[in-house]
């Protein structure tokens, strides 16, 4: 290809990248804006949170996403976001992975070194894998969910695992239950609260 051919190439993907990040900027919101609305929605206050890698271990999500692991004053929650499409236009497949665990639900919580999540076959020890945190340790939950399923989920988070155990245990000792949570779920896609019975979201049709 000669030059005439790459300046054509650049004059066409400057526009492109331009609208893009112009349609970027207009769907972006503040944090402080985001955690607003979260703590107005579920009627919790923000604790903690970082960017994490869900590893699997829910029984309604088997497959690795990243996304937003966050804790309130009255549960654990973590949620995934699509990726906006890159210059060109194009998006990736996306499912929407959206737990929440009362902390009345939560057990056992602790943290568990690289090679014991190697052993378990849930992470690989290939040199390709790429880690969120900077030491090679993983937050593991116990939980039980609004089904009475129990299981342990296991993120790679971006905040360190101490950090989060001392968090969750001082959060867990001011934590007073509702008569609510125990008979309240949440959509696994909407995030809205509904009765554990329901086969179906009344509010976004999500098989439950």
């Amino acid at each position: 290809m000669n030059v005439i051919g790459y300046l054509m190439i650049i004059a066409i993907l400057i526009p492109v990248a331009v609208l893009w990040s112009i349609k970027r900027s207009k769907n972006a919101v503040s944090v402080s804006e985001y955690w607003q609305k979260k703590e107005e929605e579920y009627q919790e206050k923000k604790v903690l949170s970082a960017f994490s890698r869900y590893l699997g271990g829910h029984p309604r999500f088997d497959h690795k996403t990243e996304g937003l692991l966050f804790l309130m004053t009255k549960s654990l929650w973590f949620e995934n976001f699509e990726k906006g499409p890159n210059i060109f236009g194009f998006s990736a497949a996306f499912e929407k992975v959206l737990i929440r665990l009362p902390l009345s639900r939560v057990g056992n919580v602790r943290a568990m070194s690289e090679a014991d999540l190697v052993e378990k076959g849930i992470v690989s020890n290939s040199l390709n894998t790429r880690r969120i945190n900077r030491k090679p340790e993983y937050l593991a939950v116990d939980f039980q969910d609004e089904w009475g399923v129990e299981g342990t989920m296991y993120f790679d988070t971006m905040v360190d695992v101490s950090t989060w155990l001392t968090q969750l245990d001082n959060t867990r000792r001011d934590y007073v239950p509702s008569e609510e949570e125990s008979t309240v779920g949440a959509c696994p896609k909407c995030g809205k609260k509904i009765n554990p019975d329901f086969k179906l979201c009344p509010y976004c049709g999500c098989n439950l």
